[in-house]
């Protein structure tokens, strides 16, 4: 897909589920600067809004989620628009209307995590990815703290000093068996 061309939508469309192209560049700025993200293309990702659920996971609000898209529906899309996708990053738009700009490019990053170098949908290391919680804090998404840009030029991941530990002692999270 040629980066200056977007998916033809129609203006109209006032339905639950909405194609939005403004956070195509946000990702492809992700993959660009972050090394973990390089195998990702950009231009195989559908980016699409929930504009009406309020979506849950165990009591716990889901901002986002990324899947791969079924090959029907892959081929379907593709006839529509001529342009292939084998992702699809949903943003539940209710659910992410009081983060800040900076908590949205990072939920774009923590979903970008999701694919793997073989092209599968993984899951968390812990409840979250363990660098975001160490970097941004366990409540990364659900504050209005304020935590970096991770696209600003000066932002280097490995400078981030995460949130102040509460138990000096115990400064690393670990994996316990």
């Amino acid at each position: 897909m040629d980066n200056s061309k977007s998916i033809i939508t129609v203006e109209e469309f006032d339905g639950k589920f909405r194609i939005n192209e403004s956070y195509r560049p946000i990702a492809a700025a992700l993959i660009k600067k972050y090394p973990e993200l390089k195998h990702i293309t950009v231009e195989s990702i559908l980016f699409v809004e929930d504009t009406e659920s309020l979506k849950k996971n165990k009591g716990q609000t889901v901002f986002a989620q990324i899947s791969t898209i079924p090959e029907k529906w892959s081929d379907i899309v593709y006839q529509a628009t001529g342009q292939p996708f084998d992702y699809m990053m949903e943003i539940y738009k209710f659910n992410i209307m009081q983060m800040s700009r900076e908590q949205i490019i990072a939920l774009v990053y923590h979903e970008l995590r999701h694919i793997g170098k073989d092209g599968s949908i993984k899951g968390h290391d812990i409840e979250d990815w363990t660098n975001m919680v160490e970097k941004l804090g366990l409540d990364w998404a659900n504050t209005k703290g304020s935590i970096p840009n991770l696209l600003a030029e000066e932002v280097n991941w490995e400078s981030i000093e995460g949130p102040a530990n509460l138990f000096p002692a115990e400064t690393t999270l670990r994996v316990v068996k």
